[in-house]
């Protein structure tokens, strides 16, 4: 009735970080670089008349997914559209689409890999990019809000990416 195997010792929980941790702090500035890489592609995208940054954007999300399906299981998708033949205002989506991509993958990064709080990491990941974006997030203008930029070199003066691609 009664085991009588002696109860292996449980491993503790690993705690999982709610502030940035110095060691992190060259992924912290990827987040940035890339939070103002988004944000100049979100603009090039206004600049066009008729264009909306949400709805465009959106879009050329979806066309993205629709494509890495594809790639993905070939024989289960075809890709519908070329996107290398997008022309305006979809090719300027379509860099702000791949751009906003890389800063969901970061922020992933930052739960799976560095062990971030979930729920911290989503936060403040919103925050990097809406005090980059100068908007409010959650009723806070974050005025006080410090980026702690290393180097002010950081300004993205083209559309490249910020980050090194994980499929290389």
């Amino acid at each position: 009735m009664y085991s009588t195997d002696i109860p292996q010792e449980r491993k503790p929980k690993k705690v999982q970080k709610v502030a940035w941790s110095k060691e992190d702090e060259t992924h912290r500035q990827a987040l940035i670089k890339c939070a103002k890489a988004y944000a100049k592609a979100e603009q090039e995208v206004l600049s066009i008349p008729g264009t909306s940054a949400i709805g465009d954007i959106q879009y050329a999300v979806s066309l993205l997914n629709e494509q890495n399906k594809a790639e993905i299981w070939p024989d289960q998708f075809k890709p519908e559209y070329d996107l290398s033949l997008a022309e305006s205002p979809v090719k300027e989506a379509l860099v702000a689409a791949r751009i906003l991509g890389e800063f969901s993958d970061l922020t992933v990064k930052l739960i799976e890999e560095l062990n971030y709080d979930f729920y911290w990491a989503v936060n403040e990941t919103s925050k990097i990019l809406s005090k980059v974006q100068e908007d409010s997030y959650d009723g806070d203008d974050l005025k006080d809000y410090d980026l702690r930029e290393c180097d002010n070199s950081m300004e993205v003066n083209d559309m490249s990416s910020p980050v090194p691609s994980q499929h290389e």
